[in-house]
């Protein structure tokens, strides 16, 4: 029996399919449309493609500009925005549907308190982000996204993160800015513990395996983030959006692969992938 024709063993991260938020924003698109008849979110709701064909199939459809829902509703995505988003939209006499992920309003809430009490918030996270600008947007004028050469006027500084970050680069970032003159530093771990979970998940399957495939949308941070903790590991990986990229040849020359995904990933897509991979056919 050749290598490529032994049984091969797929170990599957623990927790995939999607995560509470973005099965919550779905869910809320899914009722607004039955309620509204025409909804549209504001940019894509989550950033996978499978579940954005799912939507538009359903006549939930995506937005640029708040004008464009005036004949329909607006669903904020799970990502957030400004809070001058919503007042145009109420101005404009838009219905509004705010499917924000709890655990990113909740940084926006931390944000906007650490404004109101003086101090120069620091966003650690991906500076042209959604979620990251909705969390500026409720920072104040002083608010900055973390960078290694940043230089702040303000003597208190707030820290934030960006659900998604990873806990390392938040404590690298913290690192840095307690380098700078200030008088006063507080720091807020705000990523999300379902993000957490996977990061740990990847980093261990990663250590397991010859081959790692994380599965998800190439704009998906969390997904991203995981490729990133598999590299670091050392290992091998294909970052794939579903089964139809996956390298028959590839996966025909390992023995044990491992299967991570990220929070917007259906779980059907990761049985798919994982599928693939016993039997690359």
């Amino acid at each position: 029996m050749t290598r490529g024709q032994m049984a091969r063993s797929v170990v599957i991260a623990k927790p995939t399919g999607f995560c509470s938020g973005v099965e919550r924003a779905i869910r809320m698109a899914k009722q607004g449309k039955e309620r509204y008849g025409r909804v549209r979110t504001l940019g894509e709701l989550v950033h996978n493609p499978q579940v954005l064909e799912e939507l538009k199939a359903q006549g939930i459809g995506s937005v640029r500009r708040v004008d464009q829902a005036r004949d329909g509703a607006l669903i904020i995505r799970a990502h957030g925005c400004p809070p001058e988003v919503v007042r145009r939209a109420e101005g404009l006499g838009v219905k509004v549907i705010d499917a924000t992920c709890p655990y990113v309003r909740k940084v926006q809430s931390v944000a906007r308190r650490l404004a109101e009490q003086g101090y120069a918030v620091v966003v650690v996270g991906e500076r042209h982000h959604p979620e990251v600008r909705s969390i500026l947007g409720h920072s104040g004028r002083a608010a900055k996204v973390y960078s290694p050469k940043m230089r702040i006027d303000n003597r208190r500084i707030g820290v934030v993160a960006q659900t998604t970050m990873s806990p390392e680069r938040l404590q690298e970032a913290v690192a840095n800015l307690s380098r700078l003159r200030y008088t006063e530093l507080r720091v807020f771990d705000t990523i999300c513990g379902e993000v957490i979970s996977r990061q740990k998940a990847a980093a261990a399957i990663a250590e397991q395996t010859e081959l790692v495939i994380v599965v998800g949308g190439r704009t998906s941070a969390n997904t991203s983030r995981l490729a990133e903790i598999v590299k670091a590991v050392g290992r091998k990986m294909i970052f794939a959006e579903c089964a139809a990229e996956l390298p028959r040849k590839t996966l025909l020359s390992k023995q044990r692969i491992g299967v991570v995904a990220g929070s917007s990933t259906p779980a059907w897509v990761v049985r798919e992938v994982a599928e693939f991979v016993r039997n690359p056919v």
